[in-house]
């Protein structure tokens, strides 16, 4: 499918904000701290995710309202929807682990939901296609960052979940950990016994399992 790119000049988007002291949840690598700032550039289309920076301009972090919304838009959001049992490879959870963070101050980002996207000229494929539009996403998402300076990302509903909400926050190169979002505990390592617990929890909402 074709999708198009930014226009030179995008219409004003609608800005929202997440409180100070917000509960907020990631995925991430253990040997990253929850807070850390992603700085790879990702040129090619099936590598990262929806909203990465495509030349390194911007550092950025994925983050979820919820466990459930963490899991949605980390180990679900490419599942397959014709198929079932919609399955998990292990390698997928293998040295990853669920953070609760809380944010530092009142973070100011981008609304891409509800009318959010079609309000800037884009449609609901900005949030919901699969990998194959992601050089797409990351174009928008830059010229997004471009026309409104002094955000702190974008909000979206995670692929295949409505009922939550997630984020993508940006730092500038070279900024190892986002300053407005802090760790607070509550670390799970998903290839645990109580990580596969979780996940048996929250992946039968999707239809979904841990491969054997």
């Amino acid at each position: 499918m074709d999708y198009p790119d930014p226009p030179r000049v995008l219409p004003p988007a609608l800005i929202t904000t997440i409180a100070a002291g917000t509960s907020v949840w990631r995925i991430h690598g253990a040997t990253r701290g929850a807070a850390d700032l992603n700085p790879t550039p990702r040129p090619r289309v099936r590598a990262g995710g929806r909203f990465d920076s495509l030349d390194g301009t911007y550092s950025y972090l994925y983050l979820g309202d919820s466990p459930v919304a963490a899991v949605a838009e980390t180990l679900c959001r490419n599942l397959p929807v014709d198929q079932s049992p919609r399955l998990i490879p292990r390698a997928q959870i293998a040295g990853r682990v669920l953070s609760e963070l809380h944010t530092t101050r009142t973070v100011r980002v981008v609304d891409l939901t509800g009318t959010g996207a079609t309000r800037i000229n884009a449609g609901v494929w900005l949030t919901k296609c699969d990998p194959s539009g992601y050089l797409h996403t990351r174009r928008w998402a830059a010229a997004i960052l471009a026309a409104n300076p002094g955000i702190d990302g974008v909000q979206y509903r995670p692929r295949h979940d409505e009922n939550t909400l997630a984020w993508m926050l940006t730092g500038a190169p070279g900024t190892p950990r986002h300053p407005a979002v802090a760790a607070v505990g509550g670390v799970i390592a998903l290839d645990s016994a109580d990580g596969h617990y979780l996940l048996g929890t929250l992946l039968t909402a999707h239809n979904a399992a841990l491969a054997p």
